[in-house]
C-alpha cells in the first residue's frame, strides 16, 4: 500500500468495503427533534440532542456533505443526521476504534466530487485499499493509540494549565 509502506507479511490487503459498510444518517430537523440526552451528529460534531438513537453504540460517524470526512467517534448510542455515514458493529466485524484511527489516516476530507456543496462519495471511499491486519492486532493497535492520545491529551491539558498560571501573573 503506497500510502503506508510495508506491512506485516501475515496482514491481508483489501479495498475499504470489504472492511466495512457506510450507512447514511437519517434526516432529523431541530424542529422534530424530542428532549433528551442521545447526542445528534451532524457532520461537523454534534449538533444537538434527541430523545432516540439509530445506532448501536460505539459508532464512528464520517461527515459526508459541508465538513465532508471529518471523523467522530461516539461510545454511546447516538443519532448520525442525513449530511453524515455511520458505522456501527452492525457495519462491520473489525474492531471500531481501530477503525476509527484509520478512517482518520486516509484523509477522507482532502477529496470530493461535488463542486458546490463539498461531499464524500462512499463508493470513492470503498475502492480504497487497505491494511486489515488480524482482528487481536486492530484491538492492540487501538489501545496503543488510545494510550499515547490520552498522555499526549493530557500534556496538552497541563500546558494550558500552565499559560493559564503565567497570565494570571502577568
Amino acid at each position: 500500500i503506497e500510502w503506508i509502506g510495508e506491512i506485516p507479511e501475515h496482514w491481508e490487503v483489501g479495498k475499504m468495503k470489504r472492511i466495512t459498510e457506510f450507512k447514511y444518517g437519517s434526516s432529523l430537523s431541530e424542529e422534530m427533534r424530542q428532549s433528551g440526552n442521545i447526542e445528534v451528529f451532524g457532520s461537523n460534531g454534534i449538533v444537538g440532542y434527541h430523545n432516540e438513537s439509530i445506532t448501536q453504540s460505539p459508532c464512528i460517524i464520517i461527515g459526508r456533505k459541508g465538513s465532508f470526512g471529518k471523523i467522530n467517534y461516539s461510545y454511546n448510542p447516538c443519532f448520525p443526521i442525513d449530511t453524515t455515514y455511520y458505522i456501527d458493529r452492525n457495519s462491520t466485524k473489525n474492531n471500531l476504534r481501530w477503525l476509527y484511527f484509520l478512517l482518520i489516516i486516509l484523509k477522507l476530507d482532502s477529496f470530493s466530487k461535488d463542486s458546490a456543496v463539498p461531499g464524500l462519495s462512499r463508493e470513492d471511499t470503498y475502492e480504497k485499499y487497505c491494511p486489515l491486519p488480524p482482528l487481536s492486532e486492530q484491538t492492540a493497535i487501538a489501545s496503543f493509540l488510545d494510550d499515547k492520545t490520552a498522555k499526549i491529551d493530557s500534556l496538552i491539558e497541563k500546558k494550558e494549565r500552565m499559560i493559564e498560571l503565567l497570565n494570571e501573573e502577568k
